[in-house]
């Protein structure tokens, strides 16, 4: 199998996500419905995460698995990727209400326009 993506230590990244959380190893295998003995082989190097694994812990974490796959090297980094934009489109599509979607959107739009604002009030008082 040739490198699609670029070689990411993918248990160095996993621990992190876990530390970032304060999982256990425990935590994890509890909240991704995988036993114990496969997170700590991920984190130990001693086995290649599988497709579904990858799946399991993507729906843990609640992060896209887009996401997930990158740091697994089974998918390119593009130059333009930005995880924040990703996270946050995951994050949308994971809300099933309609008026939920609408605040969440609305409250982007007024994000954005408080920055217009202040970019404004930036070049009018130089």
């Amino acid at each position: 199998m040739s490198d699609v993506g670029q070689r990411i230590d993918f248990s160095k990244w996993l621990q992190a996500e876990m530390n970032g959380r304060g999982w256990t190893q425990s935590d994890l295998a509890r909240s991704a419905d995988l036993n114990r003995a496969v997170i700590n082989k991920l984190l130990h190097g001693k086995s290649h995460p599988q497709p579904a694994t990858l799946g399991a812990i993507s729906r843990a974490f609640r992060i896209p698995i887009e996401s997930i796959y990158r740091a697994a090297g089974l998918l390119p980094i593009p130059p333009d990727t930005d995880e924040t934009i990703e996270e946050g489109i995951h994050a949308l599509k994971s809300i099933r209400s309609a008026q939920r979607k609408a605040t969440a959107v609305a409250l982007l739009k007024a994000l954005i326009h408080e920055e217009e604002n202040e970019q404004r009030e930036d070049k009018s008082s130089r």
